[in-house]
Order: structure tokens, then C-alpha cells, then sequence
């Protein structure tokens, strides 16, 4: 490939003498920063060396006429993104630099969120209107990350009812089920607690239940279908509470869910209470809460805290779904390992990772600031 590179003093000086030396139709290939302005390198094979005269694109067949149409039109978006993002990466850089010499200390705050385990754009949400120093604003934020927690007020224990343990497989529903129901008894007694799974697909599922339900004096009921299910809460109207596990995410238990809702009465309606485990990236917490978004979700209870690196992830996603928090894990003990954490205890705990996180010194902050001021520069 010939290419042919280009310095000047700025980005739009080395773009217009791309444009005066090889016209609009130059391809751009990279760009880096000198000491001294930047460098545009641009390949000259791009460029169209031929063109078909009018009398034999006369004879053309029409298809063929419109694939080359077509193949013009991919190269030209490809030439257009090739350039967004050269300018993108142009105008982070430059609002980063900028940003991070006028407002150091907003930007290690910023830092500071981010070691929580905070997105980039919750982040500089938070510190915007930031002006007192350093510490004072420090504790003003942690303050208002608490209150942005949505947190379920009265124990699902206490309030009784119907609940349903919905979540993805491997994140601790069953081991939830089993430390709630242990508080449940303890409290008001096994006659009042009924239990109830339809995890028929997971081996082992079923057993696992049964074997802590022994342990606690209550029966298992097992409801393979819908309509075994609705027969099962008919017969159990007289119990305080219950509790039902069910499979990990499939459309199955997406949809006998969504059906059972909307076919509960108002006096007595099912809750789903969606399980997520703290150790989980953001992205894939926000993919599974969209996920189960197909039903009706009251509540969120949080799983393995000891095993999370940070539990800003987990409180992101809260504050994004308002999905109040109802219970906290922090291990397989039951039922000692189950808590009810308010919002300050919460951002205390992420506030000691994040700490732990800076001291470690492992990620990259200055980098993943430059790509979050890139989506705020191009809009997306």
C-alpha cells in the first residue's frame, strides 16, 4: 500500500492540505500526535485511478450499474467513519486536556467515583456542579449517591405475600430463598412459610431446596406449569409467605412469570424480587435487568458483595433502574449471611473498595475518562 503522510501544527491545517494536494476523496489511515502538532497518514491506492466513460457505462446491465453504486456508497460510510472517529478521538483529547488542567481536583474526584466502580457519565453527572474543595465536596457526593439509592423500605419478611426469586442461573436465587425462609421461621414459625419451585431444568435444583426445607420443617411444592402453580397458590392462601424459586433466564420462566402477575388479585399480587450478583460487570447487569424488564420487577436483592471488586456496578444499576434495594449476600452462611443494608452503609462499603482500588493502582482511569468525554464530544 502507498501512503503519504501529512504534519502540521493542528488537525484542520494537516486536513486541508490533504484536501488541496488529493481532493475530497483522500482515505484517511491513522493519526498520531507529535511534539510538535500532529500527523495525518493517507493512503494513495484509495484514490480512483479510472473512471468509465459515458459510452461504456452506457451498455452496463442496470444491476451491475447499482452494485457499483452500492459499493461506492459503503466505501464513502466507511471513509465517513474512519474520519468521525479521528475527529472524536481529536476532540476528547482536547476537551480531556483541558478539562484536567483547568479542574484538577474535579477531575480527581472523578477518578475517585470511577475507582467505586461508576460509569463515566454517572460520574461527571455527580461532580458538575461541584465547587467546594476537595474533601467537603468528597462527602457531599457520597451524600448524594445515597440518596439517589433506592432502597425497599419494609422487610419482605414482614410484609409477607407472594415472592418470586427471578434472576439468571448461578447468582445465589436458591441460597436466597433458603436464608430468607430461615429468618422467616426463626421470626413467625415453618407453619405459616410455604416454598415453591419451578426449576425443573437445573439438576440438582429441586433436591437442593428439599434438603433445606427438611432442615426447617417446611414442605417443598414443585410447580412445573403454569396452571400447577396457580392451583398451588389457591391452596396456600392461609400462609404468611411464599416463596418461589425458579429457573435462570430463559423465556419460559420470562413468560410464566409475566403470566402469573397479571393474573394475581390486587389483595394478594406475586413480586418479583430480581437477583443479580455484585461480582458482575455493568454492561451485563444492564443487559439482564433489560432482560427481565419483559415482567414486572418490584425489587432487587444483591449477591456475593465479598466476591465484587467494586460495587459501584451494582449501585449504577440501581440508581438507572430504580429498582429498590431489598437484601445484600456477602456469603453461602444461612441465614447469618443475608442483610437488609441501608444506602450509607452501601456507599460505605463501595467507598473502602474504591479506596483499595486506588491504592492498587490496576486501571487506567486518565484512558476510560478520554473515551467517555469521546461519546460526550460526538453526541452518542
Amino acid at each position: 500500500m502507498k501512503v503519504k503522510r501529512f504534519s502540521a501544527d493542528t488537525m484542520r491545517q494537516a486536513m486541508a492540505q490533504v484536501r488541496q494536494e488529493l481532493g475530497d476523496d483522500a482515505v484517511i489511515i491513522s493519526s498520531r500526535q507529535l511534539d510538535r502538532g500532529v500527523e495525518v497518514v493517507v493512503s494513495l491506492d484509495a484514490r480512483p485511478t479510472t473512471s468509465l466513460s459515458a459510452e461504456s457505462s452506457a451498455f452496463l446491465r442496470p444491476e451491475l450499474v447499482s452494485m457499483s453504486h452500492q459499493q461506492d456508497l459503503d466505501r464513502m460510510a466507511q471513509d465517513i467513519q474512519a474520519l468521525k472517529s479521528l475527529v472524536e478521538q481529536q476532540l476528547s483529547s482536547l476537551a480531556w486536556g483541558q478539562v484536567a488542567q483547568a479542574k484538577p481536583a474535579k477531575m480527581r474526584l472523578i477518578k475517585r467515583l470511577m475507582a467505586i466502580g461508576l460509569s463515566v457519565e454517572l460520574c461527571q453527572k455527580l461532580v458538575a456542579d461541584c465547587d467546594q474543595d476537595e474533601d467537603q465536596a468528597w462527602s457531599f457526593l457520597m451524600q448524594d449517591i445515597e440518596s439517589m439509592l433506592p432502597i425497599m423500605q419494609q422487610d419482605v419478611i414482614e410484609q409477607g405475600g407472594i415472592i418470586a426469586l427471578v434472576g439468571p442461573t448461578g447468582v445465589g436465587k436458591t441460597t436466597s430463598i433458603a436464608k430468607i425462609a430461615s429468618r422467616f421461621v426463626l421470626r413467625y414459625g415453618a407453619s405459616h412459610l410455604a416454598l415453591i419451585t419451578t426449576d425443573c431444568y437445573k439438576i440438582g435444583a429441586q433436591e437442593q431446596l428439599k434438603t433445606f426445607a427438611d432442615l426447617i420443617g417446611v414442605p417443598v411444592y414443585i410447580a412445573n406449569t403454569q396452571v400447577e402453580l396457580n392451583v398451588l397458590l389457591d391452596t396456600l392462601t392461609s400462609k404468611r409467605l411464599i416463596l418461589i424459586d425458579t429457573a435462570g433466564m430463559s423465556q419460559r420462566d420470562l413468560h410464566l412469570s409475566r403470566q402469573l402477575t397479571a393474573g394475581q388479585s390486587p389483595q394478594r399480587p406475586l413480586r418479583n424480587l430480581l437477583v443479580l450478583s455484585a461480582a458482575t460487570q455493568l454492561n451485563v447487569m444492564r443487559d439482564i435487568v433489560h432482560s427481565f424488564g419483559q415482567v414486572t420487577l418490584h425489587g432487587c436483592i444483591l449477591t456475593k458483595l465479598d466476591e465484587a471488586l467494586q460495587l459501584g456496578h451494582a449501585m449504577n444499576v440501581l440508581i438507572d433502574s430504580g429498582l429498590p434495594l431489598a437484601y445484600t449476600s456477602v456469603g453461602q452462611r444461612v441465614p447469618e449471611d443475608l442483610q437488609r443494608l441501608s444506602a450509607h452503609e452501601l456507599v460505605d462499603r463501595a467507598m473502602l473498595l474504591g479506596q483499595q482500588n486506588l491504592a492498587q493502582n490496576t486501571t487506567d482511569y486518565d484512558q476510560l475518562l478520554k473515551m467517555g468525554w469521546a461519546k460526550e464530544v460526538s453526541g452518542a
